[in-house]
């Protein structure tokens, strides 16, 4: 009898663990994937980190990331220890957000602009050439205004959904054949982080945002470009 009674408890207690177990990735999965739900970006805290930026001196040597939410949750200014890389990225940007951010700094002459965008895009269901246009317009806005100014355009992340990651493998194939005959230097980071068919879940936290791992192996591919 006391068997019995100790094999329920321990029936009990495992079943009760493994709940707990699934529980726990569910919830993580769907915070990471509500991010901007659960942490809104205050319009203020926006135009805080606007303000610092546009308020610092421009350098010839100043170099600049923009995109998404992925790139603002990279510590480029620790990552290349150096003090003229900067993050413009903002979470829940679009594409045609970047438009609109190169615009605000191009007067700067950056010496280098990194741009990563187009996951959102997807996410919100916009067709893949908007997101192209969008680019098209980026490079051309870039090389008028600031012809000196290196370009180089990251491509779209894999994901861990096959409906988002067929999208992004025909963006980032339209988007290198626009940049190669632009004379612009497309990074295809793709492959780099795939794991089979989908990203690697060592270098994920929810399946599209980037672990500790990620931001490790995404700063040792381009570490030859920024410095």
């Amino acid at each position: 009898m006391f068997n019995n009674k100790f094999k329920k408890r321990l029936l009990i207690a495992s079943l009760s663990l493994n709940i707990l177990f699934v529980l726990f990735f569910v919830g993580k999965r769907l915070y990471y994937g509500n991010w901007l739900f659960f942490h809104p970006q205050k319009p203020s805290d926006t135009e805080q980190r606007w303000s610092n930026f546009l308020k610092s001196k421009p350098n010839k040597n100043e170099i600049v990331f923009l995109g998404t939410s992925i790139t603002e949750g990279f510590n480029v200014e620790r990552g290349f220890d150096n003090p003229f890389v900067k993050n413009m990225g903002f979470a829940g940007s679009i594409s045609e957000n970047g438009i609109e951010v190169i615009n605000r700094l191009i007067y700067r002459k950056p010496k280098r602009l990194f741009i990563e965008f187009g996951i959102n895009d997807f996410r919100y269901a916009i067709p893949s050439d908007t997101v192209i246009a969008h680019l098209v317009t980026m490079i051309n806005l870039i090389k008028t205004k600031s012809p000196s100014t290196g370009i180089f355009v990251e491509s779209i992340l894999p994901t861990s959904l096959d409906t988002l990651n067929t999208k992004i493998v025909r963006y980032n194939k339209d988007a290198k054949s626009i940049c190669d005959s632009s004379n612009v230097t497309f990074i295809n980071l793709y492959p780099e982080f795939l794991k089979g068919d989908k990203i690697d879940p060592d270098l994920t936290i929810d399946g599209i945002h980037l672990s500790q791992a990620g931001y490790f192996n995404w700063r040792r591919l381009i570490k030859g470009y920024v410095n």
